[in-house]
């Protein structure tokens, strides 16, 4: 893996002004439309054979990367999603080799994320790739619409861990409910996070980026570090139409810190902050090493006083730690109902609790 870009000592030579980057878009959707001219969308195709339909509809929900497989007469299909890496290769050998063991016949490969393969080697497929907005690049292997054509644009912000490469990381499994929904996937990519400010406010300005290129809606969504720096892009007045921070953190695990109350007060500083105009989702779990206790009663109450429209998912029984909404049970469980409320503020169970 290359290492050589993300040093935030030195600029960026990939990050485009507002006006390179609407002529980069409308040369590179030029050729997105001649190649859905020769090649179905998800939507259009035709549908696997057999008993693998209902499987393949189940498939569409879930976050790259990703495969299908399905043997010659439907019998047997197996799908692998979320995955990491900058290809679904992996998520193509999963899918496969269970596909095999499930079947008489040979499985072959009927999709790997939203590409259906129509006979072809999934390495043939790379879909084109659209540019950076801002800070943020096109999730790999994935074939988003454009501005134009998209419903809207969800950006996933991974978590982080000193000393580790997190940028291949997948989306959680229930971001795939917005892909469903006709959303492009951008990613929020940090190797190094040494500027927690600079951070959330280059969050902020591609969102106002994304909005002036013409996506109608733009969701933030990400997971420990990613989903406490979607907050403060928020914070920091991010026109973003939605913002899901799974188990968010920032300060560390408990046992590490010197004095937990400033992890507890930083987070009330920002709920405190947010005004009306977000739909936020926020989401902690049972046994999360790097939650200080309280953060869900403080988001309830700051969202009660400002009007923010909000739903707050504290320690839902069945998931647990920091990791809980990484879970595939998490995002059958509760993938529907987030979408729903950031969509249209719909409160369902079991987000809106009993």
């Amino acid at each position: 893996m290359d290492h050589g870009e993300g040093d935030p000592s030195r600029p960026d030579e990939h990050f485009l002004s507002a006006s390179a980057a609407k002529k980069q878009f409308a040369v590179r959707l030029v050729v997105l439309g001649f190649v859905a001219l020769l090649f179905p969308s998800l939507a259009q195709a035709q549908q696997p054979p057999g008993k693998a339909q209902r499987a393949w509809a189940e498939y569409q929900l879930f976050a790259p990367q990703r495969a299908f497989a399905v043997s010659a007469d439907g019998e047997a299909s197996q799908w692998w999603a979320a995955a990491g890496g900058e290809d679904p290769g992996k998520a193509a050998e999963q899918a496969l080799s269970r596909c095999t063991a499930q079947g008489r016949s040979a499985c072959s490969l009927w999709a790997v994320n939203n590409i259906v393969l129509a006979g072809r080697d999934w390495r043939s497929t790379a879909p084109v790739v659209l540019p950076p907005i801002g800070r943020l690049r096109a999730q790999p292997f994935w074939q988003n619409a454009g501005p134009q054509a998209a419903a809207g644009l969800i950006v996933w912000s991974h978590g982080y861990m000193a000393g580790k490469d997190s940028t291949l990381t997948p989306p959680q499994a229930w971001v795939g409910q917005f892909l469903a929904r006709g959303y492009d996937l951008y990613r929020f990519d940090r190797e190094w996070i040494r500027d927690w400010p600079g951070d959330a406010t280059a969050l902020a300005d591609a969102v106002r980026q994304a909005k002036a290129l013409g996506y109608r809606r733009v969701i933030l969504a990400g997971q420990s570090a990613g989903a406490w720096v979607s907050m403060a892009a928020a914070l920091r007045g991010a026109p973003a139409d939605g913002v899901m921070a799974v188990s968010p953190a920032h300060h560390g695990e408990v046992r590490s810190m010197r004095d937990s109350t400033v992890a507890r007060a930083e987070w009330q500083q920002i709920v405190r902050g947010l005004k009306p105009g977000s739909r936020i989702v926020v989401a902690f779990f049972d046994g999360d090493d790097y939650d200080v206790g309280g953060r869900g009663d403080d988001a309830r109450a700051a969202f009660a006083q400002s009007g923010v429209q909000a739903e707050v998912i504290d320690r839902p029984p069945g998931f647990k730690g920091h990791f809980g909404g990484s879970d595939f049970a998490f995002a059958r469980s509760y993938g529907a109902c987030l979408s729903a409320f950031v969509e249209s503020g719909a409160r369902q169970a079991p987000c809106a609790g009993p």
